[in-house]
Parts: structure tokens; sequence; C-alpha cells
């Protein structure tokens, strides 16, 4: 009977989606908690690199376990573009090597999310070292 019990538990867990395997990595939807903590751990960083404030139009956001991966524009409140013309990337921008995106790699701490990694402005996959150099799922990455 115990057994009966067990069973009838789990599949109404199952079905109910409140279980998710374990390899596959979630995109917490716009206006969220999660999302905003991991956006908001991101931000401070890309603020000193730009100055004043941004939000994001996010590309790609991943979550699986303690680990969060994120590909965004910074723009600037309303969508209005960000001025790199004086920043430290003009020289890229000169040189057409330059891509208005942030990305970024991070870890869910006892003190919140942590950036591990970022990359302002790459125009190639910034992350393949990543995998390597972190013990992050590969699901967390595009194409994992």
């Amino acid at each position: 009977m115990a057994v009966r019990a067990l069973v009838v538990a789990l599949m109404m867990l199952f079905s109910s989606g409140f279980v998710a395997l374990a390899d596959e990595a979630a995109t917490p939807q716009p206006g969220s908690p999660l999302r905003t903590a991991i956006l908001d751990a991101v931000r401070p960083i890309v603020q000193a690199e730009v100055g004043g404030t941004v939000e994001f139009q996010v590309y790609d956001l991943r979550v699986l376990g303690e680990w969060a991966f994120v590909t965004a524009r910074p723009q600037r409140r309303g969508g209005a573009p960000v001025e790199w013309t004086y920043t430290r990337y003009q020289r890229w921008i000169d040189d057409g090597a330059f891509d208005e995106v942030v990305t970024a790699l991070l870890r869910q701490t006892p003190n919140g999310w942590l950036v591990y990694e970022y990359d302002i402005g790459a125009t190639d996959v910034v992350w393949t070292p990543w995998k390597d150099e972190f013990p992050v799922p590969p699901e967390v990455f595009p194409g994992g």
C-alpha cells in the first residue's frame, strides 16, 4: 500500500511540472524575482563600463542549479542606445570588431548572484573557455 501511495505521489509531481529534469536549463520569465536578481548582479559592472543607468534587452538567459548564463544588449531607459563613443571600446568599434552585447556567467551564493566572468562587445563565442574553467553544467550555455 505504501509503495502504491509513493508511485501516485511521484506521478502527481511529474505531471504537475514541479519536478524538472536535472539537466534542463530554465529561462526565468520577464519580471520574475530570479530574472531581476540575475540582471541586477550584472548591471553595476555594465554601468561602470558605460557610465549611467542601463536596462537590458535580454537575448538569452539560462539558469541551472546555482549557475546562470546571460547575453543581453545594454540600453538606456526606454530603449535608447548606449553611446559607446567615449568608452574604452571605441578602438574596437573603429575596427568593426564590437558587438553591443554583454555576456556573463554567474553563480548563486548565500549573498546573492556573483558574476564569475563577463565580456562586453565580443564578436565571437567568449564562453567556450568558461566551460573548462568552472564546474558549470554544459546545458547552461547555448548549444549545451
